[in-house]
């Protein structure tokens, strides 16, 4: 009996950049609490992609996020939220020049960076949304490159960047 080897194929990755665009990057970010860059990001990611109930997406993000914090170690917050009016996910990141810090939870993290994002609630795409988180954990997972974000100047800049890390991931 003859085996044939197929030759590897590479573990296909959510690609945080695939949902991302300059145009859905706020840098700087004008709010300086936690509460008003989730507030300024909903009401940009509604703007930019034309969705009807900012409002809604705020509160059903601070709920979320009252249960439980999005604050990671690394300075990356990921606040997000499963809404029944969105049919794909959708992405907003926002840039602090400064570290605003996570006042309602108790580990006293900071974070410079926000990236919120939106899933449908359907049951068959939730495995999306656990892959967006792991890969966004994976992107910013080195303080190094969040603080690297800090100093660019344009939401394209950050883009790039994002780009240039995600293709490094993908190659090691």
């Amino acid at each position: 009996m003859r085996v044939f080897h197929l030759p590897a194929v590479p573990a296909v990755y959510m690609q945080l950049c695939l949902y991302l665009t300059p145009e859905l990057i706020v840098t700087p970010l004008s709010a300086t609490t936690k509460d008003g860059v989730i507030r300024e990001l909903a009401e940009h990611l509604a703007a930019q992609k034309h969705l009807p109930n900012a409002a809604h997406i705020l509160k059903s993000i601070l709920e979320r996020e009252a249960s439980s914090s999005t604050f990671l170690p690394s300075g990356i917050a990921i606040p997000h939220a499963r809404l029944g009016e969105v049919s794909d996910i959708m992405v907003t990141l926002g840039v602090s020049k400064t570290p605003l810090q996570d006042t309602d939870g108790s580990d006293g993290l900071n974070a410079n960076l926000f990236c919120l994002f939106l899933s449908p609630m359907v049951d068959k795409e939730f495995g999306k949304h656990l892959k967006l988180l792991a890969r966004i954990s994976a992107v910013f997972n080195d303080p190094d490159f969040i603080a690297q974000l800090t100093t660019l100047a344009t939401p394209r800049e950050v883009f790039e960047a994002i780009q240039k890390r995600e293709r490094t991931l993908d190659e090691s």
